[in-house]
């Protein structure tokens, strides 16, 4: 009798502490103590955590991700690199808020885009003319040309991120971009002097926006995507092409 009122006491008062300190501690059918298995750790979220939330189910979190630019949709005047054009991103403060138990979370951020486009081979140049940019041939005595696009602005990426188990979830969503400034860069050498000639108000479209998926894998690490539907240039302003990216992020 002893045995079983001394059992029935420190239940009861492991499940009274379990209330205050510890979810997990549960009574079975038999009012045996135990405890309940917890839901997997999320080792897929990624960034670097900068600080907790109000509440336990929210964080905020930095994340960068590095990417090759692939102009899509080309006017036939223009022949870009796929490889010799590239973006870097920053997302310096990103609110992520998951509901209690749920493996669903919903986030929010702020950063800053960099994305260059260049063209490809050494032959031809970018040009501006009458307010519009165009695309020309080399001067004669201009060697090793690299002629490119580049644009930076902030960015607002607005996700869902689903979990499945623990090493891996799929974020779907979009990115606000307001690309406040933008440039067309030509470096080249004239015999033995190199010149870096930068050009300015370039008719670029400031507002755009991306459809953007990422595949969290590896404790955060991943894989994403991102298209641009929009054209990089306002229409009649310069040579008409859309983005597609591909990279990692973290």
């Amino acid at each position: 009798m002893k045995k079983t009122f001394l059992m029935a006491l420190l239940a009861v008062a492991m499940t009274a502490n379990a209330e205050e300190k510890n979810d997990n501690i549960v009574l079975n059918e038999g009012n045996m103590v135990m405890l309940a298995e917890d839901d997997p750790e999320n080792t897929n979220d990624g960034g670097v955590k900068i600080a907790k939330g109000k509440d336990e189910d929210d964080r905020w979190s930095f994340h960068v991700n590095v990417g090759v630019d692939i102009p899509t949709g080309t006017s036939s005047d223009v022949d870009f690199a796929p490889f010799r054009s590239w973006e870097f991103g920053i997302t310096f403060l990103q609110y992520d808020y998951t509901p209690k138990k749920s493996k669903t979370t919903f986030s929010a951020g702020l950063g800053l885009s960099f994305r260059n486009y260049t063209l490809s081979g050494h032959d031809k140049q970018l040009y501006k003319v009458d307010n519009k940019i165009v695309v020309g041939d080399r001067a004669a005595n201009v060697s090793d040309l690299s002629s490119s696009f580049y644009t930076m602005g902030f960015s607002m990426p607005l996700l869902v991120k689903q979990r499945f188990g623990k090493n891996f979830a799929i974020s779907l969503g979009a990115q606000l971009n307001w690309y406040c400034y933008a440039r067309v860069n030509n470096n080249f050498e004239i015999g033995d002097n190199e010149h870096d000639i930068n050009t300015k108000d370039i008719g670029h479209r400031p507002i755009t926006v991306d459809f953007l998926g990422i595949i969290h894998v590896a404790k955060g690490f991943g894989f994403y995507c991102k298209y641009s539907p929009m054209t990089v240039m306002k229409t009649d302003r310069g040579p008409e092409f859309k983005s597609f990216a591909v990279g990692i992020y973290f």
